[in-house]
């Protein structure tokens, strides 16, 4: 079927930066493939498009996937930066000059399992013990240390719009922290925590003219 007319611009300009972004991204794909870390990075590709789910990037091959990714979202890159940490540093200070990370995202732990998506990731910071597989985080969360350690994040956790997870706790496999939630306690497999809903507070009444 094809596609109303309104569509074919954005799709001829989408084809035409995917052109650009496959010689563009190249020398970071072959790093990548040449990683311990590249089963990894094909993990995060695919999560991200299935996350993503459009249909004219879903239909693309892997590594213009990759390029896809590495060239329209900074915090996709900030990722693979991380995955290519055992990189000697010169090379990796380089790479970092060629395909800037995100400027707002902070990302930091012993170890973060396949499949991590980052949506939007403006404003975030993340310090955990570890991540595991299939985690979905969105943007302005702060998750990081108290003066006893920091998080762990199980397998397909998600981690809603300006949620604060603080401390060695534990958000086990399943979990979901909603958004603006403060967690300070383990989260149970499956569990959902959400912050207070807004509350009506009662009316001010003025006294003598002057506001309560």
């Amino acid at each position: 079927m094809p596609r109303p007319p309104y569509d074919r611009p954005m799709a001829r300009d989408r084809d035409q930066l995917i052109s650009l972004a496959r010689i563009w991204a190249y020398p970071l794909w072959r790093c990548v493939v040449r990683s311990a870390a590249a089963d990894d990075v094909v993990a995060d590709v695919d999560f991200w498009i299935d996350c993503i789910d459009e249909p004219d990037l879903t239909a693309l091959d892997r590594y213009s996937r990759f390029a896809y990714l590495s060239g329209a979202l900074t915090e996709f890159r900030t990722l693979v930066h991380y995955r290519l940490r055992s990189y000697p540093w010169p090379l990796r200070f380089v790479l970092k000059k060629l395909y800037r990370p995100s400027p707002t995202l902070i990302l930091v732990a012993d170890r973060i399992g396949p499949a991590l998506f980052i949506q939007h990731g403006v404003g975030t910071i993340v310090s955990a013990e570890s991540i595991g597989s299939r985690c979905w985080i969105n943007q302005q969360v702060t998750i990081g240390y108290s003066t006893k350690g920091r998080p762990t994040l199980g397998d397909r956790v998600r981690v809603g719009a300006g949620a604060v997870v603080i401390g060695p706790v534990t958000l086990h496999d399943g979990a979901t922290v909603g958004a603006n939630a403060t967690v300070i306690q383990d989260v149970p497999e499956g569990a959902t925590v959400v912050a207070p809903t807004a509350t009506e507070l009662p009316q001010r009444h003025e006294d003598d003219g002057a506001p309560a």
